[in-house]
């Protein structure tokens, strides 16, 4: 029998942008039975603009490129396993969003995204959450691969992570896999504006976010199962 990756996914042009936040505030936007992680004492929110080249489901190709923006944060789950929370995500395919969501049982909201390239070779990206700029950032791709994050580095804390938390139906505590290489990361300037934060019930912040840059990725999404927790 051959086995076929469930979902795989394309991303090109994609922009992390990271911002700390204070863990309690956080943890009231996570579901209880997760544990919000911490790094030198911040938790941690990022967001992440990019392209969905290509979407297959089952081996059959779903989509045409279309921009996105995921927002997530860093969790341990109910056996100390480590992993990502989504606590948005959106999509300019609107199949792509109805296929994700019920395959990967993840929150994809409505919003309105634009992608503009400018003459200087600068990419300017907006997300419009019911009529309020969420998200607003402009930044020039750097050129050449990047390196991967050093072990135990701030960097691969919020990039290199092969597990994602979700609930189902009923309150279903679920847990899916995400496999990918590992990360290219390139340092980008970038600016960066709007009131993400605010649209998934935090505090805005005057913080500069971290920022890095990846020409692209092919990562494989395993539908979520029901978490077995251990015996203690």
């Amino acid at each position: 029998m051959v086995s076929v990756t469930p979902l795989r996914t394309s991303l090109v042009d994609i922009c992390f942008c990271h911002w700390p936040v204070g863990r309690d505030a956080l943890a009231r936007v996570v579901p209880d039975w997760l544990t919000v992680e911490t790094i030198d004492g911040d938790a941690w929110v990022s967001a992440i603009p990019h392209t969905v080249e290509r979407v297959e489901a089952f081996g059959i190709d779903l989509t045409s490129p279309a921009p996105a923006v995921n927002v997530r944060t860093y969790v341990r789950g109910p056996n100390d396993q480590r992993g990502v929370y989504f606590l948005a995500l959106y999509s300019g395919d609107q199949f792509t969003t109805e296929t994700a969501s019920r395959v990967l049982r993840l929150p994809y909201r409505r919003g309105r995204l634009e992608v503009h390239e400018k003459s200087d070779g600068a990419v300017r990206r907006t997300l419009d959450v019911e009529g309020r700029r969420a998200m607003d950032v402009e930044y020039s791709p750097t050129a050449g691969e990047g390196t991967t994050a050093p072990p135990d580095s701030l960097s691969a804390f919020l990039v290199e992570r092969d597990r994602y938390f979700t609930t189902g139906a009923f309150g279903v505590r679920l847990s899916g896999s995400v496999g990918h290489d590992p990360w290219r990361l390139a340092p980008v300037e970038a600016t960066v504006d709007g009131a993400l934060l605010e649209t998934i019930g935090l505090a805005r912040t005057d913080e500069r976010p971290l920022v890095h840059y990846s020409h692209g990725m092919d990562i494989d999404l395993a539908p979520p199962t029901p978490l077995v927790e251990s015996q203690r």
